[in-house]
């Protein structure tokens, strides 16, 4: 069985990564503690509880964006760090229930990015964010329906699910909108919300989910959902019947590690980087940097990574 040597991951990593995912990297693979993650993700929260300031390195808004909100609630996921009473939290609940018209507020795009240095996925476009703003959606109803029943928007949210979840049969999900589906199915059944035929939901979920895999390797050099954007380990519910796509990812993955480097990340800024080659350049190092844990997290789960 193929296997990563992890030691120059970590000097990469102390080498090249930012404060915010050399703390992520030190909790999952150095024994480190989470409260240093938490106490970077700070950093990047503004007063009105959200976050930007390049939390997501493809996006330099100094505003609070709903993207870089979900951004830091898969961080707290990924740490398990659920206290609802610390000040991340506090300030999170406050910028969900106090953006105005929630709905037109949670989208993927706003006009504020035009200011600042961004991948070109995320200039302002109204029509673009019919579509991609489904998963920001879908993954704020999910926070509120599995941690925060509290919350002021709590009754809208319940009809916002129902009209998500008839509309999971649509041709075109967007972008996030699978992976968005899944954190909703999970949340809704741990709220154990009536009158919904679960069994249904999961089996159309699978159906989502293995139409977006991309299957081939030659994809995987290219943006595009791999097997590891939705199985993680085992014990997914998407692993049985994609045991041999996820052996050929992990092989793959091992594969192409570049020696004394990490994985290059699988996207750009395109024509934004002729108008920030600089930061573009920036970005591009922070993304490698948190997408090889993501990475490396997989291999983990799959008993591929040698400690030396």
């Amino acid at each position: 069985m193929k296997r990563i040597c992890l030691m120059p991951i970590h000097k990469w990593m102390h080498r090249n990564a930012r404060e915010l995912e050399l703390a992520r990297w030190k909790y999952l693979f150095e024994d480190g503690d989470k409260m240093e993650v938490v106490n970077a993700l700070m950093y990047y929260q503004n007063p009105d509880g959200g976050f930007g300031n390049a939390v997501d390195p493809d996006n330099w808004n100094q505003n609070s964006v709903p993207y870089g909100t979900y951004f830091v609630l898969e961080i707290l996921k990924e740490i398990n760090f659920f206290d609802l009473n610390h000040p991340i939290y506090i300030g999170i609940k406050k910028y969900l229930d106090c953006t105005s018209n929630f709905l037109e507020g949670w989208v993927f795009t706003l006009p504020s990015n035009q200011e600042f240095p961004h991948a070109a996925y995320y200039n302002y476009d109204v029509e673009y964010n019919k579509l991609e703003s489904k998963g920001i959606i879908i993954s704020f109803c999910s926070f509120i329906l599995e941690y925060y029943p509290q919350s002021a928007i709590y009754d809208e949210v319940i009809k916002i699910v129902d009209t998500m979840i008839r509309e999971m049969y649509a041709e075109n999900q967007g972008d996030m909108g699978a992976s968005g589906y899944v954190t909703l199915f999970l949340a809704m059944k741990k709220a154990n919300l009536p009158n919904y035929n679960y069994s249904k939901i999961e089996q159309r979920l699978k159906e989502l989910v293995n139409c977006s895999i991309q299957r081939e390797p030659e994809q995987w050099l290219s943006y595009g959902y791999r097997p590891s954007a939705y199985i993680n380990s085992k014990d997914s519910m998407f692993y049985v019947g994609n045991e041999e796509i996820i052996e050929k990812e992990l092989d793959f993955l091992v594969d192409t590690l570049p020696q004394n480097d990490v994985w290059p990340i699988s996207w750009s800024w395109f024509e934004n980087n002729v108008t920030y080659p600089k930061e573009s350049s920036i970005s591009e190092n922070w993304s490698k940097a948190y997408k090889t844990i993501e990475k490396v997290i997989f291999l983990r789960n799959f008993g591929r990574i040698n400690e030396v």
